[in-house]
């Protein structure tokens, strides 16, 4: 079955559920993780699956496209990390050590 709207919810599922992982595991690296990393993973499970589309995956909806829904919906949380940082710590006046 090759429907553009079976692609969409894969990304979408793929996205959700690695970015609600990798969301809470960085909850206490990054303020936002647990609502960022959705939404970096979903959207680079999109690129995905746009990618696939543009460079004409013959087969529909197959393994290739899934592996790359989720690589890029891995990479979506690791920008998430990269972008948390470490948080600075400060004394009790507020000032940064």
């Amino acid at each position: 079955m090759d429907s553009p709207l079976l692609n969409f919810v894969a990304a979408v599922g793929i996205g959700l559920v690695i970015g609600l992982i990798g969301g809470f595991m960085l909850r206490g690296k990054a303020a936002n993780a647990t609502m960022l990393g959705p939404v970096f993973a979903i959207v680079g499970a999109l690129v995905a699956t746009g990618a696939a589309y543009f460079l004409g995956e013959p087969t529909g909806y197959g393994w290739k496209e899934a592996a790359a829904q989720v690589v890029l919906a891995v990479v979506g949380v690791g920008a998430v990390a990269a972008m948390g940082g470490r948080a600075r710590k400060t004394d009790a006046s507020g000032v940064g050590r």
